[in-house]
């Protein structure tokens, strides 16, 4: 039998389907099935974009009135139709709505016409443990060749005891800005939780970025083991039911 070929490079979100499910990882990133978008998935990408775009303004035209003209603007050219192939015809006024309210609550939480990011969807890439990995910042700040890196989560607050590992992500992406810009010292992670109107931040330290780099050398070992073998095990949990591949999946056969 012929080894199987692992992608040639790894992403934080690719990592953590390795990791919820070893079998969905090979239909996504090798066997390359399709995997549909969720309501969830849309919801983020079209909020991202608008504040994207908002932050593409000069900062005094970072105004909510800009906000909602490049909502309608991203709404009519892209998302109004990709949010249609999953949102029920009926519902998605309220889609439109709570992808609003978002956009809102972050103007709560901090003004955008203070902020000047240094990197906006910055794609960053580089070798961690030995396996090449990419990934793209939402918005980064370098002050004194210090820098916080900035995350928007369009999903809820996650409770006190789940938020353990919540910033893998950004230890990634903490760890190849180093790589890229080795004058800049990354110190502060943030999770801005938008819908909720809540900031998780996070230091980076020796021990949470050797935790990472053991995580991404884990996970890309078990990977090559697997494509050896041939066996990509699949793992059942409550998450099953947001799968794309659930339908054909040999654990719910």
């Amino acid at each position: 039998m012929t080894d199987l070929v692992p992608p040639p490079h790894l992403s934080p979100s690719s990592i953590g389907t390795f990791q919820q499910c070893p079998l969905k990882f090979k239909y996504s990133k090798i066997d390359k099935l399709f995997d549909p978008p969720s309501d969830a998935s849309i919801m983020g990408n079209f909020v991202h974009d608008v504040l994207e775009d908002l932050y593409g303004l000069p900062s005094q035209e970072r105004t909510l009135d800009s906000a909602r003209n490049l909502m309608r603007q991203q709404w009519t050219s892209k998302w109004g139709e990709e949010a249609s192939t999953v949102v029920h015809q009926k519902d998605l006024h309220d889609f439109r709505w709570k992808a609003w309210w978002c956009v809102e609550n972050y103007f709560d939480m901090e003004n955008p016409q203070e902020i000047q990011p240094t990197g906006l969807e910055t794609k960053v890439e580089g070798n961690i443990g030995g396996q090449k990995v990419l990934g793209f910042i939402d918005r980064w700040t370098e002050k004194n060749n210090t820098v916080t890196i900035s995350d928007y989560k369009t999903g809820k607050v996650p409770a006190a005891r789940y938020r353990n590992g919540k910033f893998f992500q950004l230890l990634v992406y903490s760890y190849l800005i180093g790589q890229m810009f080795p004058d800049y010292e990354v110190e502060t992670l943030e999770l801005l939780y938008i819908k909720g109107g809540v900031r998780l931040t996070e230091k980076v330290t020796a021990s949470n970025r050797d935790k990472m780099i053991a995580t991404v050398s884990e996970v890309s070992e078990g990977i090559n083991i697997r494509c050896k073998s041939g066996d990509f095990e699949y793992k059942t949990s409550k998450l099953c039911d947001w799968c794309g591949y659930k339908s054909f999946c040999p654990a719910w056969q």
